[in-house]
């Protein structure tokens, strides 16, 4: 539908679902900031930076959710999104190679809680950076309404593909995919029979017996609401931050660790997704006195296609992933429990999941802000080391930084390092809800339990808590 913005027209199309998600995290957390994603991409390499800004600057004209602008009417009070046209851009350009990487990081957390102009303005900063020991490369900042960390991927994957082109006489990549399209395909979804067989599948999972809200710190916190509301029989928890203060931490799991997980995957068929899920599924059971009804938020892609791989945007959904489990199932057939409960998410993951929240808090009296999830989690399988021949052997640092701000109150991505294929855990969590030595607490037990259970596959759950 064609707009008049600032005297110019330009089509524009209404808000996806997983942006609409986005949006709502910004309401609770109070400030834009809470939706940034700041991201460092280093090579181990010299840089030409004539190159560099080209090969940027052209990765921008191939995405146009680079490009994206959402805008709200004043007369309507809705909000809308467009693509401005492609202009060329000076990056700028800092070195930072004398300096510490805790000073380093500390800049560029510091950008990374700079907000944008979330309705009109730009949605997205790039600084080309000279790292200590020879690093290079660029430092990104966007708005997750334009980006996800699926986008963040391949986004850099296309700009490095790029200056190899330009600087090494690679092949040129082929174009990114177009983000309006997928857009209207997904306008295409509303009223839609797949969206109808969606809401079926969503509704019978929102008519089954409340679920039970299991805290990554114990029983405690649903004890004290119980108490608060006088109710002995509430199953819904309540994480809240006021201002959405938040941190990250790192852990990063050992090569050789991490192969004996894919060795585990692929001997037995299962995703290591599904492997980590059991594993911080048995560990909130055993946290709290061994219950066996286990809710956590699984957040999904839905990037199954080539041209959604590579369209940009934000395609993230999350859902509520529920397991009711006895004591008595083994390892192996936890596992393959999971596996059947997320494939069946993944079926109906286009499905709008403010619905789904809405739904259960609607027919359970739950409190506004109320979860049934302590944890969100997600896997990230793609590295992007070792591009093309040319860049094998060669140093890659992939970061993330932190903005001060997270949009919930546990959230566990799993990613693969570009540089060895290791398994890096980052927990960004808002600090009214956690504390560092808790989430170290949750990865050592959480750890205990992965690899007990991958070397116990037939144990039963109850002998896989006793043992950690």
């Amino acid at each position: 539908m064609l707009k008049n913005i600032g005297g110019i027209s330009y089509e524009c199309y209404p808000l996806s679902s997983a942006q609409r998600l986005n949006l709502c995290n910004i309401k609770e957390g109070t400030t834009d900031e809470v939706e940034n994603i700041g991201a460092g991409q280093f090579l181990q390499i010299g840089v030409n930076l004539a190159a560099m800004r080209e090969a940027l600057n052209r990765a921008v004209e191939r995405c146009e959710s680079m490009r994206l602008r959402l805008w709200k009417d004043p007369e309507t009070g809705e909000t809308w999104q467009y693509i401005v046209p492609y202009q060329n851009e000076y990056f700028e350009y800092y070195d930072f190679s004398e300096w510490k990487e805790d000073k380093i990081t500390d800049v560029l957390n510091k950008w990374t809680s700079q907000p944008f102009d979330t309705f009109g303005g730009k949605l997205s900063r790039i600084v080309i950076l000279t790292l200590p020991d020879g690093y290079n490369g660029f430092y990104y900042n966007v708005h997750h309404v334009c980006m996800d960390s699926s986008s963040v991927i391949a986004f850099t994957r296309d700009v490095i593909e790029i200056y190899c082109s330009l600087m090494y006489d690679m092949p040129y990549p082929k174009p990114m995919a177009s983000y309006i399209e997928s857009v209207k395909r997904d306008l295409k979804y509303e009223g839609s029979k797949k969206q109808q067989k969606d809401e079926e599948y969503w509704q019978k999972q929102i008519a089954l017996a409340e679920p039970m809200y299991t805290d990554y710190t114990g029983p405690g916190r649903l004890m004290q609401l119980r108490k608060e509301n006088k109710n002995k029989k509430q199953r819904w928890g309540l994480l809240a931050s006021s201002d959405g203060k938040g941190s990250t931490i790192t852990y990063e799991l050992d090569y050789d660790s991490t192969m004996k997980i894919m060795d585990f995957a692929q001997q037995n068929d299962i995703p290591v997704s599904i492997i980590i899920l059991h594993a911080i599924r048995t560990v909130l059971s055993k946290f709290n006195n061994e219950c066996t009804d286990i809710t956590i938020t699984d957040l999904v892609s839905r990037r199954s296609t080539l041209d959604n791989k590579k369209c940009g945007g934000v395609r993230m959904h999350a859902f509520p992933l529920r397991t009711i489990m006895p004591l008595n199932t083994t390892v192996i057939e936890s596992m393959r429990m999971i596996k059947k409960a997320q494939d069946e998410l993944f079926i109906h993951a286009d499905y709008d999941p403010l619905k789904v929240f809405g739904g259960l808090a609607e027919k359970f009296g739950a409190a506004p802000g109320s979860t049934y999830a302590s944890v969100d989690f997600t896997y990230q399988p793609g590295a992007i080391g070792a591009i093309n021949d040319t860049l094998k052997g060669i140093g890659f640092k992939s970061r993330w930084y932190s903005s001060g701000k997270q949009p919930k109150p546990m959230y566990i991505t799993a990613m693969h390092r570009p540089s060895d294929g290791g398994l890096n855990f980052y927990f960004g969590y808002q600090t009214e809800c956690a504390t560092p030595e808790e989430i170290e607490f949750l990865y050592y037990f959480t750890g205990r339990v992965l690899f007990r259970s991958i070397e116990n596959p037939d144990k039963t759950l109850k002998e896989i808590i006793d043992m950690t």
